[in-house]
């Protein structure tokens, strides 16, 4: 079995593609590769997730007229491949049709309190006021967007919009790529870059390492949209000690070998002057295990023992602080019939990570639990939620009871999900050096930067944050290029 295949069946993304019209992306042959156009390009885009996608499709419609991305794995589309695809937006006319109102500076204030304050607000007010407009991109290029809107989890408010298709983020990477491969912009596979290349203190190309051995590629600009550094452990811990060795990440189950977010951009921005900033704000999230809902106040959190310790619809990192001081890693998830279950649903069914039980009795039994315990804690919480309010642990954001069989549960952990910090950027996307000031020709967007979210990312935020600044990246790249050919 080749390398691709391997890494799309751990994914779990070979099966069922064809159920809803989309067909896995192909690897450039060997032989497409050598005739790739020769150097030099307009425009290097560093990573094919949504940022690289984004920034590659955006430098293509803002004049440049040779533009390439380079992706070390056989296959495109990074974190956003798995994602499960919320994408926060200002939609005036989705919140009129929805009966409810939102505005920017609400948007912004969301984000920046999110936060911990910490976020650059040039950079905030660029990805609220890009949203609309980005939005709007989207369903130029034929994303298909459910109607709906919704409060992500770890949102604060239902602005998140999500495509009506199953696998969301698989959704944005095909689509993105169909239209760079009508535009005639080549995915080189296999091209990991190792190295920026810097010519007078101006970022004149990447080296990178492929199949037939080290390549040189020049270009007139270069946009890094490799992501974060989730999965080495090496740089979360040079930065955020408490996530060691024994953290896995959320991009593949139980694993974090295949997770390409190895912090390749941000080790060679590094290399090349560039200022980091934000580093320690490392975030894990239960993703992998009995959680199944997209959004919050649906579901109820266990210790193993059975007792609630926690407010559900808190951040991630107050639900694991509050897990952690118990001395536990584990815990159970519970959700019944009414809700309305997430992407990873009928996979988790399906695999066993996800169980059912008829009554109360069957789920304690199941759990492993007492019966009296597990229903005191299920009528204690469902009190609550008649009241709109918790008094144990201050929650006040409820859905519904959860009282309807069959109930779904199972045993979750936290994984690493998404790293915030990064290289500093400009709001035009440019890379800053250590005295605050542009590095010539070099770009990034996504999770690769950071500033954007401060010390935590609100729910719906990642994917807006990719899609926003690479366009403006690669915008920022086109107009660079065009300038040094005299255009």
């Amino acid at each position: 079995m080749s390398k691709r295949r391997r890494i799309v069946a751990a994914l779990g993304l070979g099966a069922g593609l064809g159920a809803f019209g989309l067909t896995p992306l192909r690897a450039a042959t060997p032989a497409e590769e050598r005739a790739a156009p020769e150097e030099p390009w307009d425009v290097l885009v560093v990573g094919s997730g949504a940022a690289g996608l984004s920034a590659a499709l955006a430098a293509y419609e803002a004049g440049a007229e040779r533009v390439a991305v380079l992706e070390k794995m056989a296959i495109a589309g990074g974190h956003t491949l798995v994602a499960s695809g919320s994408v926060n937006a200002y939609d005036p006319e989705g919140q009129k049709r929805m009966g409810r109102s939102d505005s920017t500076e609400a948007f912004f204030r969301d984000t920046y309190e999110g936060g911990g304050r910490r976020g650059d607000p040039d950079l905030i007010s660029v990805l609220v006021h890009e949203s609309e407009p980005m939005l709007a991109w989207l369903k130029g290029h034929g994303v298909p967007f459910d109607p709906e809107l919704f409060e992500a989890y770890n949102g604060v408010f239902p602005r998140a919009h999500r495509t009506v298709m199953r696998r969301h983020g698989f959704v944005y990477v095909e689509t993105l790529a169909r239209v760079a491969k009508r535009r005639g912009i080549p995915i080189l596979f296999r091209h990991r870059a190792q190295k920026l290349l810097l010519t007078d203190g101006a970022v004149t190309g990447v080296e990178c390492r492929t199949p037939q051995g080290i390549k040189t590629l020049r270009a007139r600009s270069v946009v890094l949209a490799t992501g974060g550094f989730g999965a080495s452990a090496a740089l979360r811990m040079r930065w955020a000690p408490i996530f060691d060795e024994t953290y896995y990440t959320t991009y593949a189950a139980g694993s974090s070998h295949l997770d390409p977010a190895t912090g390749d951009g941000i080790r060679m921005a590094e290399a090349a002057g560039a200022a980091l900033r934000d580093m320690d704000a490392v975030m894990a999230i239960p993703f992998w295990g009995g959680r199944v809902l997209d959004y919050p106040g649906a579901e109820i959190f266990l210790t193993l023992g059975g007792r609630r310790f926690t407010d559900e619809t808190g951040t991630w990192q107050s639900v694991l602080e509050d897990l952690s001081r118990l001395g536990e890693k584990e815990f159970w998830v519970i959700t019944d019939a009414r809700s309305r279950k997430g992407a990873t649903f009928a996979t988790k069914v399906q695999q066993g990570t996800v169980r059912t039980a008829q009554d109360l009795s069957e789920l304690a039994i199941r759990m492993g639990i007492p019966a009296n315990a597990l229903r005191a804690e299920m009528e204690k919480y469902n009190r609550a939620a008649d009241l709109g309010r918790d008094e144990e642990f201050g929650r006040t954001r409820f859905t519904q009871r959860i009282e309807t069989p069959p109930f779904y549960f199972g045993r979750e952990r936290f994984d690493i999900h998404y790293t915030c910090g990064g290289v500093a950027i400009t709001a035009k996307a440019e890379v800053k050096n250590t005295d605050d000031l542009p590095i010539a020709g070099l770009f990034a967007a996504g999770e690769v930067t950071g500033g954007v979210h401060g010390n935590f990312r609100l729910g719906g935020n990642g994917l807006t944050d990719a899609f926003v600044f690479g366009r403006v990246a690669g915008r920022s790249a086109a107009l660079r290029a065009k300038t040094l050919k005299g255009a």
